[in-house]
């Protein structure tokens, strides 16, 4: 038996725990090494009750179920078990007042109350510095507006980064050193701002522009070095004698850089929903899917000293309905990817999957979840390996299932070798 065939048969998930209670609906999932906390609402309606919960993972004991800040878009630790969490809260029932709040264990900052508009970004540092990034509505304008901090320090008061035009998508990043990457689709361009330790922010750059009506995907991340990376993924579509294209392109600038590189096309077509993550050693990991819905596969590529990405591996066979790809990097393991896949009820609920790479070559598909009617799952590095936090509904779902009788909860299982 090769190598990879005999990790496969040595990996196995433990058996599903769960770590929630019963909820109409929760999720999505804001995973990170040691924390999960996800938005859940009780019935339907106007006036249904919602929330927030978090669960902290210490020595492989997940804890009792905590409380969030209500309104959760973002939540990510940091340190020796410093945890970050960003809310919008919506203050009246037209969506057109919000506050924006930042949460640091027990302390609670108010960045923003506005109409604000997309969901906020949070990016956060080892050391707990952090970069907060949003759009207000003001009038016509599209203001975006960044606060950051460094190490556990205040929050500064908001800049406006671009204050004219029509912004539809915001993304951020924040390296080790505390170099910060604003990025943003304003019109039919992606502009990208940076700003280095010890300096002002940059003027804006622009990535990439569009002649036609296109929507965009963002991801954006610094590597050990500093080096910042963005991707972009341009959705053109179609036209009388031109078809869609969904194009996955890169561009990086280095640690001391004042330019950013030449596009690196990545994907021609059939690319969405990018996620940037660490590799070793120093590098990143961009994961994507690729194909068509019917005959998808979650796939990756890693980073090289330069910042280009290297060939596509693909974790899987193509199959239909991938979506929920997320990838870490185990020391001991290397790179395991995890995904989502409906199962044959369609319902719309799955199973979560997952493969790991050894010898650059990715071992047989493992089944993470049961068939549960599984949603979105996330994947995080703890020291013991690899844990799967997902949300599903294991007594069953569908249009035959009364909403009184619907429970959706989180669930976590381990890899162990």
């Amino acid at each position: 038996m090769n190598p990879v065939a005999l990790l496969a048969a040595a990996a196995a998930w433990s058996a599903p725990q769960t770590v929630s209670a019963p909820h109409t609906f929760a999720g999505p999932l804001y995973a990170s090494s040691g924390l999960a906390a996800w938005n859940w609402q009780d019935g339907v309606g106007q006036h249904a009750p919602t929330g927030a919960s978090q669960v902290r993972v210490t020595g492989g004991e997940v804890s009792a179920e905590q409380r969030a800040p209500d309104g959760l878009v973002a939540a990510q630790t940091y340190g020796n078990g410093g945890t970050l969490e960003l809310a919008n809260k919506e203050l009246d029932n037209r969506g057109r007042r919000s506050r924006l709040t930042v949460t640091d264990g027990e302390t609670r900052k108010t960045l923003a109350t506005a109409f604000i508009l997309f969901r906020p970004q949070l990016s956060v540092a080892p050391d707990g510095s952090a970069v907060v990034a949003w759009v207000e509505l003001h009038g016509s304008r599209h203001v975006v507006r960044v606060a950051t901090r460094s190490g556990t320090g205040p929050f500064s008061r908001p800049t406006a980064l671009v204050a004219r035009g029509q912004t539809t998508l915001v993304t951020t990043a924040i390296s080790r050193r505390g170099d910060v990457l604003v990025a943003c689709v304003r019109g039919r361009k992606v502009l990208v701002r940076l700003r280095r330790p010890g300096h002002s922010w940059r003027a804006p750059d622009v990535m990439s522009s569009a002649r036609v009506r296109t929507t965009w995907q963002l991801a954006a991340g610094f590597d050990e070095r500093a080096r910042a990376v963005l991707v972009w993924r341009r959705h053109r579509f179609s036209s009388p004698g031109h078809p869609g294209v969904t194009a996955l392109d890169e561009a990086t600038a280095g640690p001391a850089a004042t330019r950013w590189s030449t596009r690196q096309s990545l994907e021609a077509d059939g690319a969405r929903d990018p996620e940037l993550g660490p590799a070793f050693p120093h590098g990143l990991v961009l994961s994507y899917i690729h194909g068509a819905n019917s005959q998808a596969d979650p796939r990756l590529r890693t980073s090289a000293d330069n910042g280009r990405f290297g060939p596509a591996q693909d974790a899987a066979a193509p199959q239909g309905g991938v979506r929920s790809v997320s990838a870490v990097f185990d020391p001991s393991v290397g790179l395991v990817v995890g995904w989502v896949i409906p199962n044959p009820s369609g319902d719309g609920g799955g199973i979560g999957y997952a493969a790991a790479q050894a010898g650059g070559t990715f071992g047989p598909r493992e089944q993470a979840t049961p068939n549960e009617a599984t949603f979105d799952m996330r994947l995080v590095r703890e020291p013991a390996g690899v844990r799967a936090f997902w949300t599903a509904r294991p007594e069953g779902t569908g249009p035959s299932i009364p909403v009184s009788q619907i429970h959706t909860v989180v669930r976590t299982a381990v890899r162990s070798e």
